[in-house]
């Protein structure tokens, strides 16, 4: 008798704290590929960078709109989020030789000042790394698309040096 109750205790709890399955879907991978494949059809430069930049805000308002989503280090969630943040596009700026930041709106916010400030004059170049299910031995910080847009405006590295000693003061 020892033995089933053990049993049904062991089987009671194992269904309880079970890992959920994670096969829900994520609302931002539809619209991911469709944004990769706008960008992708787009070829002026004043157009790319518009898609670029209303990219990174619709996803910090994605993200916004779903804390519960953002907070992937909460290990109180149970089971796997179907839709995190490793999901959305990353999006880089280099602005010289061995240097370049990631824009993230939600760790600096105060990118999105900068930001209005990406012109087809000041960026030269727009890379596109897109990923593949394929792809199975890549590290996990680069299975996601990125996008890298590349400045050599002296205008723009000056205020994008400004707003990185602005982001270390605070």
């Amino acid at each position: 008798m020892q033995n089933i109750t053990t049993l049904l205790f062991i089987f009671f709890f194992g269904c309880c704290f079970a890992q959920h399955s994670g096969k829900g879907t994520c609302a931002l991978k539809p619209d991911n590929k469709a944004w990769l494949a706008q960008f992708k059809k787009t070829d002026l430069g004043p157009e790319k960078i518009d898609l670029v930049t209303n990219k990174i805000v619709s996803d910090t308002d994605y993200f916004v709109q779903n804390p519960e989503i953002a907070n992937l280090e909460d290990h109180r969630v149970f089971g796997n989020i179907p839709c995190t943040e490793k999901c959305s596009i990353r999006f880089g700026l280099v602005y010289g030789k061995n240097k370049g930041v990631t824009i993230d709106l939600q760790k600096n916010p105060e990118w999105e000042d900068l930001m209005a400030e990406f012109t087809s004059e000041n960026i030269h170049r727009i890379e596109l790394n897109e990923h593949h299910a394929k792809d199975v031995y890549k590290t996990a910080a680069i299975k996601r698309s990125g996008v890298i847009l590349y400045t050599d405006d002296k205008d723009l590295k000056k205020k994008i040096k400004r707003a990185i000693k602005d982001m270390a003061k605070s």
